[in-house]
């Protein structure tokens, strides 16, 4: 008969606390608050992506050390190292959604010129 584990008595689950997940959820909803006022004033592209690449970059690590409680100690650096690798990935991919979104008109309507000139 296999033992029954309490997952609330996991060691990675007791080394959070109440306050812990609180103050993450406010810290990283506020980011997530704070790029989505920003994207309403309509900035140029480019700066949009940085904008939310920083939100996304706070977001993410007041996470990790809040909810996750990553450092960079000797148990916890292949976490730290992967998660560091991860963030470049979320930076692509929230560039490319920027790119495509800002260039949807452009490539999806055709020129009215062209439009004028078929017409009989």
């Amino acid at each position: 008969m296999a033992a029954h584990n309490d997952p609330l008595a996991h060691p990675e689950v007791r080394q959070g606390s109440v306050l812990r997940y609180v103050l993450g959820f406010i810290a990283s909803g506020a980011a997530m608050y704070f790029a989505y006022v920003e994207a309403l004033g309509k900035p140029p592209v480019v700066e949009l992506l940085e904008i939310l690449a920083g939100a996304l970059l706070f977001s993410l690590l007041t996470q990790a050390a809040l909810f996750f409680g990553l450092d960079i100690s000797r148990a916890q650096i292949w976490k730290s190292v992967s998660l560091i690798l991860t963030v470049p990935l979320f930076i692509i991919m929230i560039g490319i959604t920027v790119w495509a979104f800002a260039s949807l008109y452009n490539r999806t309507m055709p020129d009215p010129a062209i439009m004028n000139s078929m017409a009989m």
